[in-house]
């Protein structure tokens, strides 16, 4: 088939898609409806890919395959200036993380306008939880998988001796977590679980790459980051040796295993309008909070 003969094929079609609109509710159709009849003819028989594209080739899938679905998969041809929506579904177990490529938002469904050949990608984070049955207190804590190892993604709230409510507001405790010295946080975490090292910490910064800070930390309105890995940093504040608190809603300090000499030890901590993951030592006897990381 010419060029000519498949432009105008083309064009009747199109024609007879706006007749059916014009049928339907005084004008009012369904545009999802219609693009994607529209993607499916221009691509050739069965809208597969097979055949000649007259316009641009938008190709769309989820990441991971099993993370969940999108309204519109493969590869389909559109005629320049289609407004095409898509919508991710995530699956069981699984949080929506944003969209890449012809499309950065952190919305499920986003439009994309063809005026070029393009890809997006839905893509989809694991959310496995752990339970703490410990003295009772029977915690459920979000986790999440980032460069190999799994983490917490909630800062620890198991009372033991040596770890305090931010300013001993019990419902600081519920938002933040406890803050720990760091004899108490080398035991703190469950079974299965530990402090992470100086080193897990590294590779953790390191797995995500720039901006560390701003992809780690939680979104608005618990925090100033985009939270683009699922690990939902929150602001905990401290407790300084001698007792008092500060900077909870500002400030989050984790405490890692290594240490740096006989009384301190290595930590990282993250602020509001800061975009890095800053590596720190303090006293033992300090207070900050604890991510513990799967063994």
């Amino acid at each position: 088939m010419t060029k000519s003969i498949t432009r105008a094929i083309i064009f009747t079609m199109i024609a007879a898609v706006c007749a059916f609109i014009a049928c339907n509710d005084s004008g009012a159709g369904n545009s999802e409806d219609v693009t994607a009849f529209l993607g499916r003819y221009a691509e050739g028989p069965g809208g597969g890919g097979g055949g000649e594209c007259t316009g641009y080739r938008l190709t769309v899938s989820a990441t991971p395959s099993a993370g969940g679905t999108v309204s519109l998969t493969g590869t389909h041809c559109y005629p320049p200036g289609t407004v095409v929506n898509i919508t991710a579904r995530p699956a069981t177990g699984y949080r929506f993380n944003g969209w890449t490529g012809a499309s950065t938002s952190i919305d499920t469904t986003v439009t994309v306008t063809m005026n070029s050949n393009q890809t997006l990608s839905a893509n989809f984070l694991l959310f496995v939880t752990l339970t703490d049955t410990r003295g009772g207190q029977n915690r459920t804590y979000r986790t999440v998988q980032i460069g190999g190892r799994v983490w917490m993604a909630e800062n620890l709230n198991y009372a033991t001796a040596n770890s305090w409510c931010y300013n001993d507001d019990p419902a600081n405790c519920t938002k933040y977590g406890r803050l720990y010295t760091w004899d108490a946080a080398m035991t703190a975490c469950p079974t299965g679980w530990h402090l992470p090292t100086r080193q897990e910490w590294e590779d953790l910064v390191s797995a995500v790459g720039s901006n560390a800070g701003t992809k780690l930390k939680s979104k608005a309105p618990d925090w100033d980051g985009t939270d683009d890995f699922g690990f939902s940093a929150l602001p905990g504040g401290f407790r300084y040796i001698a007792g008092a608190f500060g900077s909870a809603g500002a400030y989050g300090g984790w405490w890692s295993a290594t240490e740096a000499g006989a009384s301190r030890a290595w930590g990282r901590d993250m602020g509001s309008a800061h975009a890095d993951v800053d590596e720190y030592y303090d006293g033992k006897g300090g207070g900050f909070s604890v991510l513990c990381s799967q063994d």
